[in-house]
């Protein structure tokens, strides 16, 4: 997933306070226990109690804390840690100062201007200034990991002041937009630019954000606290610091925030959510998401590798009954790769549909024994609907006479899988959530369906230089002509659904439940499952 994405590309998970069964409630001594240690943590600069907000997540809080190379559920600290020049306002929607106070483009796109925002200290207290911005952009360009593809339009930086940073481009980009992108955007410390991922993940940072770094724990939770020398400053209703951690099944993340030992949690059943719709403590939010969960075909493997049997298969998936039962109607059917709300969606691609004697016609087209068909479906656990969709999607497959095995994995391993140099050795299909890098339909399509040296997110290892010309033509005419960079993505989302390279399974809405008590939160779907705590105002 971006489960990251990194998916989330490269990242995305949290786990409870305590040990969690598989529907058990937290452990109270081990959370007792945990708040104890964060008190401990924030006393030195509090002297009432501290204000700490817990994230009851559903997955992995993050898989790489270096800025540059997490691309993943990482998004969620990092984005509170750590800073980018803009930001981009999904309601005013405006592109909105950060670490650049103003910035202006040539006329022609090439050549953009920043200035950098003056006052800004590090956490380990060095000043901002616009060769760090230079050398950090530099870095994550140089270990091209991450969404290191956003930068791919920057012929130069240079600094002629301490100021002011200048992109000179090879092709028009909108860098304004770019600069406020999820991920691969972040400005790091001179010192922190030096380290490599091991010196991160130990629990070090660079930010400049409000957060710093207190404590982690690998694949259960993280630990924030407030940065006092933040330039933005402080009010005393803000919060003190801030634990996420992994829940991984919904009913458990229910009870905490009925209990009011959680403020914020999302990715909740349907089932939790009308529950805790009726709930006066909690308020839920439902919004738009740019979001959607997507199935990934192994198309290197045989017999998938027949687009026939694809065809086949994706015919036999239960769109409607998943959107309307499983998820009780808190989805849209998909209609393409985009989802709703972000240009380059098109509904005139059309809903995908179940259709079983289209599947049982595909299936002699391919000339496939299905007897011979055995397939193996990945999921991160504690995805009910997943499970749920699975389950039913078996029961179809069965009157083709086809078998599959489902199998619940941690994000972590079940992306290493994906990433095996034998195509055997992987799953036959990857199911995971992705979002944009920043307001643009581009992720989609560089990441997942353009060719790659070594594999990220393109897991249905598609490698088709005609899809890779079209991406890149996309690409630059997204600035100077962006209604025919809208008809390409609009064309390869047609060719997607024909080679049915994957299953478009639903469009997801961004439903999140929080502490009545907590002022400030507002979904932003271009910074998917992020909270910016910093924005946050509490009793």
């Amino acid at each position: 997933m971006k489960e990251y994405r990194n998916t989330l590309k490269n990242m995305i998970h949290m786990k409870g306070v305590g040990v969690m069964g598989s529907r058990k409630c937290f452990n109270i001594q081990s959370c007792v226990l945990l708040f104890s240690v964060i008190f401990l943590l924030f006393a030195s600069t509090a002297i009432a109690a501290p204000k700490i907000a817990v994230y009851a997540y559903h997955s992995e809080p993050y898989i790489d804390l270096d800025p540059s190379v997490e691309y993943s559920n990482g998004i969620i600290p990092l984005q509170n840690v750590y800073e980018t020049l803009t930001r981009y306002n999904a309601r005013t929607k405006k592109i909105e100062p950060l670490l650049a106070t103003k910035w202006v483009a040539s006329s022609d796109g090439l050549k953009w201007t920043f200035t950098i925002r003056s006052g800004v200290k590090f956490h380990d207290g060095t000043n901002l200034t616009a060769k760090i911005v230079k050398d950090s952009i530099e870095r994550t360009m140089r270990l091209k990991k991450s969404a290191s593809y956003i930068w791919d339009a920057v012929k130069a930086i240079d600094t002629p002041n301490n100021t002011t940073v200048v992109f000179t481009l090879k092709n028009p980009s909108p860098m304004d937009l770019i600069c406020s992108a999820s991920y691969a955007a972040f400005i790091m410390s001179p010192e922190s630019m030096k380290m490599d991922s091991s010196w991160f993940n130990s629990g070090k940072d660079g930010g400049s954000g409000p957060y710093s770094i207190a404590k982690v724990q690998k694949g259960e939770q993280i630990i924030l606290k407030a940065f006092k020398d933040y330039w933005g400053g402080w009010k005393p209703d803000q919060f003190d610091g801030v634990i996420i951690k992994k829940y991984a099944e919904s009913s458990a993340r229910r009870q905490l925030v009925e209990k009011g030992e959680a403020q914020i949690t999302e990715g909740l059943s349907a089932t939790d959510l009308n529950a805790l719709s009726k709930n006066p403590n909690v308020v839920v939010h439902a919004d738009p998401a740019w979001k959607n969960a997507i199935a990934f075909w192994n198309t290197q493997k045989s017999p998938l590798d027949n687009v026939n049997l694809r065809r086949a298969l994706c015919y036999a998936y239960p769109y409607d009954e998943v959107v309307k039962n499983v998820l009780d109607g808190r989805a849209k059917k998909a209609s393409g790769l985009v989802p709703v709300g972000l240009w380059g969606h098109s509904d005139k691609l059309g809903a995908p549909k179940f259709d079983i004697a289209k599947a049982k016609k595909y299936l002699a087209l391919s000339g496939v024994d299905p007897k011979k068909c055995k397939f193996e479906v990945t999921f991160t656990s504690g995805y009910e609907e997943y499970r749920s969709a699975m389950q039913i999607y078996k029961t179809n497959l069965k009157k083709l006479g086809i078998d599959l095995n489902i199998h619940e994995m941690t994000w972590d391993s079940e992306w290493e899988r994906s990433k095996n140099k034998n195509p055997k050795d992987r799953q036959d299909l990857l199911i995971m959530n992705w979002w944009p890098d920043y307001p643009s339909p581009l992720s989609w399509f560089y990441t997942l369906m353009h060719s790659e040296k070594n594999i990220s997110f393109n897991l249905s290892y598609i490698n088709n230089p005609k899809i890779d010309k079209l991406i890149e033509e996309a690409d630059t005419k997204t600035v100077v002509n962006r209604k025919e960079a809208e008809n390409i993505f609009i064309n390869l989302q047609e060719i997607a659904i024909d080679q049915a390279y994957f299953i478009n399974m639903f469009d997801r809405e961004a439903c999140w439940v929080v502490n009545k008590n907590v002022k400030g939160f507002y979904n932003n779907p271009a910074y998917e499952t992020v909270v910016f705590f910093y924005d946050l105002r509490t009793k």
